[in-house]
């Protein structure tokens, strides 16, 4: 009794030792997503509602006297509520390499797919985790796309200062390597839509999570 008792007591230690080591390997492994989880804690976003949303609200009217002009190639995706403040990139070739590099510049639009704020689902890309020694400031900026929920409030503002908001609807997990009809319905939302998608779970490539978003009227 006594020595299965030490056995026990050894295998035990031996499984909080590999517990504690894979927990500081992947904190270690993904520290900005460590951050970022640490800074949605401390100091969580609040755009939520139409009155919060505050400078871009501001900037709206500008945008009525270039609507008939095309959408610039430089803008800026803002999630408050989840700390995300990023460029878009735009023009990237549907090359995974040539995207994968880009990334390093900010969050990538889908080339064929439609600009924020024009008719038609705009798809941007994002990490939600990468190592420490990933290149740029944009490793980890979807860090914390799951913690948006029905509700939540976004925008995109382009450099001649026109601005759509969005109003996140769901979100769904899918695995990239088959075909998933409820992509396609999230591609073919009525009106003007976005969808930001990354890798799910953090720290792996298994599986994406995608959240859709419609334009909303201010």
């Amino acid at each position: 009794m006594r020595l299965h008792y030490r056995s026990r007591t050894i295998w035990m230690r031996l499984a909080l030792i590999f517990g504690l080591t894979f927990s500081l390997a992947f904190v270690l492994l993904n520290i900005r997503f460590a951050a970022k989880s640490v800074q949605y804690l401390v100091a969580p976003g609040t755009i939520k509602t139409q009155d919060t949303l505050g400078d871009a609200i501001r900037l709206l009217p500008l945008a009525g006297a270039v609507e008939d002009k095309p959408l610039p190639n430089r803008a800026t995706l803002v999630v408050d509520s989840i700390g995300v403040r990023a460029p878009i990139v735009f023009n990237v070739p549907a090359d995974n390499d040539i995207i994968y590099k880009r990334l390093e510049d900010g969050v990538v639009h889908y080339s064929t797919s439609a600009k924020p704020g024009n008719p038609g689902a705009a798809l941007i890309l994002g990490h939600s985790s990468a190592y420490p020694w990933y290149k740029g400031d944009y490793g980890a900026v979807f860090a914390l796309l799951a913690k948006l929920k029905a509700g939540d409030r976004f925008y995109v503002q382009y450099e001649d200062n026109r601005t759509f908001v969005f109003e996140v609807k769901d979100y769904i997990i899918f695995n990239p390597f088959t075909e998933d009809g409820r992509l396609a319905e999230f591609e073919n939302t009525p009106g003007s839509s976005i969808v930001l998608i990354s890798c799910y779970p953090v720290g792996t490539n298994y599986k994406r999570i995608a959240v859709r978003a419609v334009q909303i009227p201010l």
